[in-house]
């Protein structure tokens, strides 16, 4: 069964990072995955809208230069109807506690990329 994953990140090396851990997921657990990144919440939201399928992953940064992570979660869940596992990936867990009912989960930054591998497979379990 394919998974869709949407990675939101403006930093670079984040995104290489989360992109190297789903491809080692995908050679080492047979997930068919397919990977879409955006770097601002404008381009986040216009990935979800025009999406013919829906995504079974969000991961999304809450601090971006066009807005915050929140607004992504709130997109994600109303087009999906709750579907959408939503979690935020952030520098800034106090934040995160102002905006958490939106998500449904986070992982704090920096993370290791193991820690994350071991996070994401139990979100693609779940």
């Amino acid at each position: 069964m394919r998974r869709r994953i949407l990675l939101i990140d403006d930093v670079e090396f984040t995104l290489h990072l989360e992109q190297s851990v789903f491809k080692e997921i995908e050679n080492d657990h047979g997930y068919d995955l397919h990977i879409d990144t955006a770097r601002t919440v404008s381009e986040a939201l216009g990935k979800l809208e025009r999406a013919e399928e829906l995504y079974d992953l969000v991961i999304s940064d809450l601090n971006l230069p066009d807005g915050n992570g929140k607004e992504i979660a709130i997109a994600a869940s109303q087009k999906s109807m709750g579907f959408t596992k939503v979690v935020a990936l952030t520098i800034y867990p106090h934040f995160y506690e102002q905006v958490r009912s939106y998500f449904n989960d986070f992982m704090t930054k920096p993370i290791l990329p193991k820690v994350f591998k071991e996070n994401v497979l139990i979100l693609l379990n779940s």
